[in-house]
């Protein structure tokens, strides 16, 4: 299938009446999002993973991924490392980092996976709401609303989202919280029902900030008196724990403010589109991209039947 200029250039001017006419108005100021205590979510304890990576295992059989190629060091030196894959990825949802400290040498371990954000920067950055936060609490992507612009790649204060690059029709990838395949039908999430030292609890949010706090009381010499997640952008719907002489910094998790992302993201977009046009030209192209894509993938689909993303 070919998309000649005329073709673009009638989809792009058709979007770009639909996108001057939704921008008549001027914004609206932004309320911050609360959380709803019955989304469900996680609570990762850095303090008790062993590094097995049964989690990792677990979530690449629910979601049917494939294996990581082989790292080019592995080739290199003929010897496995165990940060590998070392990044999250389009086969990779869920991954195992390894942190080491310098001076004393111990070693922690820490799952990387998305955060299912209280108000997630990816949806307000997404122009056409493939992204959306879930009444279970998990933020899930729609491949038939996504155009390519990858723009919460960008967005995501935690690097999460990922492209497909190597895909002629490409998707973007993250965790679902097993909304579909567990979730729905009552069941926790597979990497926590796969983690054999109690590192990962499935739950609800409330009731997992409170399973932390009681765990900082108890023992308060084993964990940092900090619940990360619980107030970071916002709030998350995955918390940490960690040890009182471990930073979560040192764990990859950035010390973020307590604001949501998605209202600067939002207030840009705004403050664009209220006193520019050009913007209104962009969406016109980006809005002709996507219904193509989305032809064809429903080709490929009648062809060789639909991928599932």
């Amino acid at each position: 299938m070919e998309l000649n200029r005329r073709k673009f250039l009638k989809i792009g001017t058709a979007a770009g009446g639909a996108a001057a006419c939704s921008l008549s108005s001027p914004a609206l100021a932004r309320d911050e999002r609360e959380p709803d205590p019955n989304w469900y979510g996680m609570l990762n304890d850095s303090t008790r993973c062993i590094g097995c990576k049964a989690c990792q295992v677990a979530c690449k059989k629910e979601n049917k991924l494939p294996a990581e190629s082989t790292i080019g060091d592995e080739k290199a030196f003929g010897q496995a490392i165990y940060d590998s894959p070392r990044e999250l990825s389009e086969k990779t949802f869920t991954l195992i980092k390894m942190h080491q400290d310098e001076q004393t040498k111990e070693t922690t371990f820490v799952k990387q996976q998305c955060m299912h954000c209280v108000d997630p920067a990816c949806q307000s950055a997404c122009i056409v709401g493939a992204l959306k936060k879930q009444p279970d609490g998990s933020v899930k992507y729609d491949a038939g609303m996504c155009m390519g612009c990858r723009y919460c790649m960008v967005a995501c204060p935690f690097s999460i989202p990922q492209f497909e690059w190597h895909k002629a029709i490409p998707s973007i990838k993250k965790c679902t919280l097993c909304s579909e395949t567990r979730l729905s039908k009552g069941q926790p999430t597979a990497c926590s029902s796969a983690c054999p030292a109690g590192a990962i609890t499935f739950g609800k949010r409330e009731d997992l900030i409170k399973l932390a706090r009681k765990r900082i009381e108890a023992e308060p010499e084993r964990y940092l008196d900090h619940i990360y997640g619980e107030k970071e952008v916002g709030g998350t719907g995955v918390f940490y724990l960690t040890k009182p002489n471990v930073a979560f910094a040192g764990l990859g998790l950035q010390d973020f403010e307590y604001k949501a992302v998605s209202g600067l993201t939002e207030s840009i977009q705004h403050r664009i589109f209220q006193y520019f046009i050009p913007p209104i030209a962009v969406y016109s192209i980006l809005g002709g991209i996507m219904a193509y894509n989305q032809r064809r993938k429903k080709a490929a689909g009648k062809l060789g039947g639909d991928d599932e993303y």
